[in-house]
């Protein structure tokens, strides 16, 4: 105990002469006030993420079009943000709770123009061939520790865990218009069906508060050319199959560690096999895929 006093005297010692104590509660980093560096954050979300797929060059979106977005994950901070953050799993969390955050939708506005811009969370009451391209942003909810664990018979399955991203995706896809997804999550995860509806896929991980960090690089500048290039390449090899927790025995992973398109240097992926996921996975998944 007379270590664990020493070690904690040690810190408030520190922390005195550094003058936190004489500090008022908004003049800590983290309030709105003090925070400096939006434009370096919004600047690492463009260069963490990667495009995974880009057929027919969906991608860059011109501005001033019609634009139809659809997803949870669009007009949702506590998604982009994910776990420990505010709240232990961060599922209690709500826009308002971020006043210095911006949302991915709030970007696409920006860039699109807003009454460019329609939003419906699930598709309904809207016609996908009225617009110019529809951009679904979807994904994991928030998770920490074991609440976000795929272990069991669990499989890799993004559809598995949530089904109204395929569903949205089924609603806005084969009308003629190019659909763009972006998928938010905190790792790779199985999703040859949502990959098979989508003309580009972005992967984007978990944005945090800089939502118009990724509407940055999903538009063209006004004149039509790219305005920010793609530099984000995977950390880890993306899932082939449902049940594909290593890369052992002969299966290779859909995309490996490194892989990520620009749009300088891209190719079509084609169709891909979907194996069912519906009866889980056999035991030698047992390991699973933690957070």
């Amino acid at each position: 105990m007379s270590r664990i006093d020493d070690a904690v005297t040690r810190i408030l010692r520190v922390k005195m002469r550094a003058g936190l104590f004489d500090r008022k509660p908004d003049q800590f980093p983290g309030s709105e006030s003090t925070l400096q560096a939006r434009p370096l954050a919004r600047r690492a979300v463009r260069e963490s993420l990667v495009l995974l797929k880009n057929n027919d060059a969906a991608l860059p979106l011109a501005r001033n079009r019609r634009i139809l977005v659809v997803g949870k994950s669009a007009d949702s901070l506590r998604n982009q943000a994910g776990g420990w953050s505010l709240d232990w799993q961060g599922t209690k969390n709500k826009n308002a709770d971020f006043p210095a955050g911006d949302t991915i939708l709030a970007g696409i506005r920006e860039a699109a123009g807003d009454v460019n811009v329609v939003y419906s969370e699930a598709a309904q009451n809207v016609a996908p061939s009225d617009f110019d391209a529809i951009i679904a942003v979807v994904g994991e909810g928030p998770y920490a520790e074991m609440k976000g664990d795929i272990a069991g018979i669990q499989s890799l399955a993004l559809s598995n865990r949530y089904p109204e991203d395929y569903a949205v995706l089924r609603k806005v896809s084969g009308h003629g218009k190019p659909v763009i997804t972006v998928l938010v999550s905190g790792r790779p995860m199985y999703a040859n069906d949502l990959l098979n509806l989508s003309d580009a896929f972005v992967a984007a991980w978990l944005p945090g508060t800089e939502g118009k960090g990724v509407a940055d690089i999903l538009f063209a500048d006004a004149p039509g050319a790219v305005r920010y290039d793609f530099h984000g390449s995977l950390p880890f090899a993306w899932p082939r199959m449902p049940c594909q927790a290593s890369f052992d025995g002969g299966v290779e992973p859909l995309f490996g560690r490194g892989y990520g398109l620009t749009y300088a240097n891209s190719h079509r992926l084609a169709t891909l096999e979907t194996p069912s996921t519906a009866e889980g996975c056999p035991p030698r998944f047992a390991d699973g895929v933690r957070e």
